[in-house]
């Protein structure tokens, strides 16, 4: 039976996700925390995690991620969290090459937290994670966390296509088919989890979610926390995403952003029904869904406070 995991370093602790990761990791009160920054980072962490991380250990790197660098850097870590976007897929690469390089006295695990976006990084990262693992030898092992659409998140934000300010909704194929989504706050949860797992967990994907709504019942939950009837907008997916998928080919860098954005919406509405998957987790992190409705009022209220 492999040590359990003790010393943690988290890369992408000031993100969004990541600053609320590093204080899930600190409040569970098992693990030895560090973090991974960059010398040229002028990142300071976000509310959710000020005031645990001013006492962290930090690690400092040179801003290239050299994989020499990292490999000398991480020496002695059980696990590295990589919490920052695949959009930097080569630094997820290098991470893992890094972790499978150490000599060590127990395994060394990379891992890798990833939303749902267009797969090719994404693809790329793991078959090279599973490549390393799968070396005569290896002590590297890997975990990917996959967790949907970042729900509270992305409607504060519009990324999941409902307007809080305009009290529109943009639905597809008639807003009927289930989609599994995570607050921040349970993607945090489940990597605690995973990592007290470590055996029941490596070397696999690990699919979590909130809950699994339509797009019809967020609405609903919607109108039911602002007390008032909003405005859906039905769009058909297929034409929606050729449009997207040309506008990847644009020069403009910023349309291009739109773009895989859009293309994220829709996989995110329409194929990522995590409870048809083989490696739904739930059960195994011993998790149970939040409230749809509960997680919208929340979300409604925190807005209302911030616009007000």
């Amino acid at each position: 039976m492999a040590s359990p995991i003790k010393k943690v370093c988290l890369v992408g602790a000031n993100g969004t996700l990541g600053s609320v990761i590093l204080a899930a990791l600190v409040q569970a009160n098992c693990f030895d925390v560090s973090i991974l920054q960059r010398s040229t980072s002028s990142s300071s962490s976000s509310s959710a995690s000020a005031s645990a991380s001013a006492s962290i250990p930090r690690i400092i790197v040179g801003p290239d991620l050299a994989v020499d660098e990292l490999t000398a850097a991480l020496a002695g870590q059980d696990a590295v969290i990589a919490a920052f976007p695949l959009g930097q897929g080569d630094q997820h690469l290098r991470l893992a090459e890094a972790c499978s390089r150490r000599p060590a006295l127990h395994p060394r695990r990379l891992r890798k937290l990833r939303r749902r976006r267009p797969q090719a990084t994404g693809t790329l990262v793991r078959e090279r994670c599973e490549e390393l693992a799968a070396r005569p030898g290896s002590a590297f092992t890997w975990t990917a966390l996959v967790c949907g659409h970042f729900f509270d998140h992305g409607l504060w934000d519009g990324l999941l296509h409902f307007d809080l300010a305009t009290r529109t909704a943009q639905i597809l194929d008639g807003g009927n088919v289930r989609a599994s989504a995570s607050t921040l706050r349970r993607i945090a949860e489940a990597t605690v989890r995973v990592l007290q797992r470590a055996e029941q967990t490596s070397n696999r994907r690990i699919y979590v979610q909130s809950f699994n709504p339509t797009q019809l019942e967020v609405l609903a939950a919607l109108e039911k926390a602002m007390g008032e009837k909003w405005h859906a907008r039905h769009v058909d997916s297929r034409a929606y995403l050729e449009d997207a998928r040309k506008r990847l080919d644009s020069d403009d860098e910023e349309a291009v952003l739109v773009a895989v954005e859009d293309v994220v919406f829709v996989l995110g509405a329409l194929d990522a029904d995590w409870t048809k998957r083989e490696g739904f987790a739930m059960e195994l992190l011993g998790l149970e869904d939040e409230k749809l409705e509960d997680v919208v009022a929340e979300v409604v209220a925190a807005y209302r406070a911030e616009t007000s």
